[in-house]
């Protein structure tokens, strides 16, 4: 089959790498320079907000005028706090103006802010601009008079909340024009008004916005610098990546290349990385047992092609006999004829056992039946082996038991593993079937005393025409695929079954199926 032709991992890997520094930086720069400044007034806004409610909770305290101190020299803020009991507002507390910054707030913006607080649950923030060191919302209301402003003692201390209010009339202002002009920026102003002891309060926070338009350009160019760098970078990473990830899949699909041209010897190296190196363990695993597979199925092939070639041979030459000699026509010749069709009859039976009960096409009919008779039952069938060659065959039970199974396949199974047991008997020429119940499981044990199977093919024994010595030699009884067919009986039945074998002592096939309670029970 054609494959459509397509890139190499390393290439999407690549461009994969490098989509997502673009995707970064765009959302970087976007970031930094398009909500830079709505990100600056938030934060800002919230810190002026902190304070406000800080210097609120300590409205009524003696440590309020210290914590006013250390929020104006610690966050670069003025404070005020007016008296709002009268229609004309009177300063409590105004700060010394910070260096370079003006931070005189007209009472017109006062006013407006008191009425925006009272609209707003007793809190409002506002921006105010700043041009050339003057607001741009310079006072309706002359803001230079006795009446609206208080003095502090001469020493500009503030003074404890034990001290007397001062009498209206006597405020000094202590704000300083700057001696220099600054730029135009923005004020932002967060007002509460507040019940204490002495009447009502309206505390204003002042904080300048420092202008980010100088930032953001500074940012910009930093970006393109840190874009350029990082752009170079990812190329190089992902050529990098695109390699290090890339070289061992590509590796490892050359080598099975050689795998799928049945170069079964290949050894698939470890790898950088987990996965990679589990898949070369898997593929070198695969490549082992299919080397089995390939030798088992040669081995399959030559040994079916000899069973078939000996019937059909004497099938073959008995018939030409008794065609070209007319006194060879006798029963025994016949006899042989119908002997060896018969064996050629019962090994296509048992291939085409195999292959319905591999492919579960095979009818498995399950129902209770007693398995004791059905041993009894095909001990019968060795009479005449006990009475030619000496056989002792021996079945030991404790009783008779019942299980649910299809009774035609359990005696193919039992009768496979006797004649198996025949095959390979030993020079005591006994096969022990031992039928063994064990709490609710009956287990059935067919036990030979031959040359027994080595430890390490114990495994491969139950594989079509598998033989320990890989010689081919005729059964006496069967067809050499007994114990395959034996496997995939008892896996239809979900039996236990095994084999234990000693060299030179003999093999134990068993296996294990729940029984049925009786009445006797």
């Amino acid at each position: 089959m054609k494959l459509k032709k397509k890139h190499p991992l390393r290439i999407y890997l690549g461009i994969g790498f490098l989509v997502f520094s673009v995707l970064l930086l765009a959302v970087l720069w976007f970031f930094q320079t398009v909500f830079l400044e709505s990100f600056y007034k938030t934060v800002k806004t919230q810190q002026v907000k902190s304070c406000t409610y800080s210097l609120t909770d300590y409205a009524e305290s003696s440590d309020f005028y210290s914590l006013i101190t250390e929020i104006e020299e610690q966050n670069n803020m003025t404070v005020d706090v007016y008296n709002t009991d009268d229609s004309i507002f009177t300063s409590v507390y105004t700060t010394q103006t910070h260096p370079g910054f003006n931070a005189d707030i007209a009472m017109n913006t006062v006013y407006n802010l008191y009425k925006q607080a009272s609209e707003h649950n007793g809190e409002h923030s506002t921006i105010t601009h700043i041009v050339h060191g003057q607001r741009s919302d310079k006072p309706l209301l002359n803001n230079n008079s006795a009446d609206t402003e208080k003095q502090f003692a001469s020493s500009g201390q503030a003074p404890s909340s034990a001290e007397p209010s001062l009498p209206d009339g006597e405020i000094q202002n202590h704000r300083h024009e700057p001696a220099f002009e600054r730029e135009t920026s923005e004020v932002l102003a967060y007002a509460k008004i507040i019940n204490t002891s002495s009447g009502e309060r309206m505390i204003i926070v002042e904080s300048e916005i420092t202008p980010v338009t100088s930032v953001v350009e500074t940012l910009r160019i930093q970006l393109l610098i840190v874009t350029a760098v990082i752009l170079i970078l990812s190329v190089v990473i992902a050529i990098f990546l695109g390699k290090a990830i890339a070289k061992p899949i590509s590796d490892t699909n050359e080598q099975a290349k050689a795998l799928a041209e049945q170069n079964y010897d290949i050894t698939f190296e470890g790898g950088r990385y987990r996965e990679i190196t589990e898949l070369n363990a898997t593929l070198t695993y695969a490549a082992g047992e299919l080397k089995k597979v390939d030798s088992l199925q040669k081995e399959l092939i030559a040994n079916i092609s000899h069973d078939l070639r000996t019937p059909l041979t004497m099938i073959t030459g008995y018939s030409e006999v008794m065609r070209d000699l007319p006194g060879e026509m006798t029963p025994e010749n016949i006899q042989i004829i119908i002997d060896e069709a018969n064996r050629l009859n019962s090994l296509v039976t048992d291939l085409l056992d195999i292959s319905r009960l591999q492919s579960g096409t095979a009818d498995v009919k399950k129902a209770p039946f007693s398995l004791t008779k059905c041993i009894e039952s095909i001990f019968s069938r060795y009479t005449k082996l006990i009475e030619n060659d000496g056989l002792n065959i021996v079945f030991e039970h404790d009783g008779e038991v019942f299980i649910m199974g299809d009774e035609l396949r359990m005696t193919q199974v039992l009768y496979n593993l006797i004649n198996n047991a025949i095959n390979y008997i030993g020079d005591d020429k006994t096969v022990i079937v031992r039928q063994t119940v064990t709490g609710d499981k009956v287990r059935v044990d067919v036990i030979d005393h031959g040359d027994g199977i080595p430890e390490e093919q114990l495994k491969y024994i139950w594989d079509r025409y598998y033989r320990v010595d890989k010689e081919h030699r005729r059964a006496v009884i069967g067809t050499g695929l007994g114990l395959s067919i034996v496997k995939n009986i008892l896996l239809a039945h979900d039996a236990e079954f095994a084999v234990a074998s000693t060299l030179g002592e003999g093999s134990d096939f068993y296996f294990i199926l729940p029984i049925i309670p009786t009445d006797d029970e």
